[in-house]
Formats: structure tokens, sequence, C-alpha cells
């Protein structure tokens, strides 16, 4: 069966954000600044009734570039059974047509850098120095990518 494209509410999130994000970080915080703005937006992808990736769009201007509407893309998740299936690139198709049709310059991501390769074949270049999340103490690059 496909996988299907569906909004989530941000509780709908928090299993894969667990299994993916906090596995083997210092946090178990799930919930994000942000969740709950009427202006956020969570898509996710679903196989037989269970969420097998899902994304998390904020409206929030890239803090270099206050002056351009930007949304950034948090919580990137796919399920390990599925990894390699195109699901990140769906969740990012889809989320870069709502944010362009709602006005959107820019798409921004403080990534990983594990998933950095990731964000760059889907068009989104590194900006500035790296530095450690102090969330997860892992790695991470800013990245952005223009979608107007």
């Amino acid at each position: 069966m496909p996988a299907e494209l569906v909004e989530l509410r941000p509780h709908d999130t928090h299993a894969l954000r667990r299994a993916v994000l906090r596995n083997g970080t210092p946090s178990d915080e799930v919930v994000f600044d942000g969740d709950e703005l009427d202006s956020t937006f969570h898509l996710g992808l679903r196989i037989d009734g269970e969420i097998v990736a899902i994304s998390t769009w904020l409206e929030r201007p890239y803090p270099d570039r206050p002056g351009d509407r930007g949304y950034q893309v948090r919580g990137m998740a796919t399920a390990d059974a599925h990894r390699g299936e195109g699901f990140g690139a769906r969740l990012l198709t889809a989320g870069f047509d709502r944010c362009r049709a709602d006005g959107a310059a820019l798409v921004w991501a403080r990534a990983r850098d594990t998933a950095l390769a990731f964000y760059v074949r889907h068009g989104f270049a590194t900006v500035g120095v790296g530095y450690v999340d102090l969330t997860t103490g892992l790695p991470h690059h800013d990245v952005i990518r223009e979608i107007s």
C-alpha cells in the first residue's frame, strides 16, 4: 500500500520524535516550542494507519534574514523500517509547496550533521559554522533553501 500524505496534530508526531530523534540523546522532550501555533503545520506519511514519517513546519524567519518570510522545518523523522523509501523527500516537497503558496521565500532548518547530505540533495545550502545542539548533544549546521 502506498504511503498517504496526511496533516497531523502535534501529538501525532510524538512517538516518531521519541523513537527517532531522541533515541540515544540526553533529552526525551518531544514537544517543540511553536507546535501549537495556528501558523504551524505538521505533515506525515501513513501506511495502514501507522504514521511512518513526520515533519513540522513553523512560520519563523531565519535569524540572519529577518526581512524574508520563512518557515523552519523541524522534527523530520522516518521510521527505521521505511528509511530509503523517499519519504523525507515527499514531506519536503509537500512542505515547500505549502510554504510557497503561503508566500514564504525560504525554508530553513537546524540540521544534524548526519543529515546534511539529505538536505543538500534537496536544494539546501549549509550556512555558517557548525555547533553542538544543547538538546541532543549532537553536531548540527543551519541549512537554508530559497523556495520563491
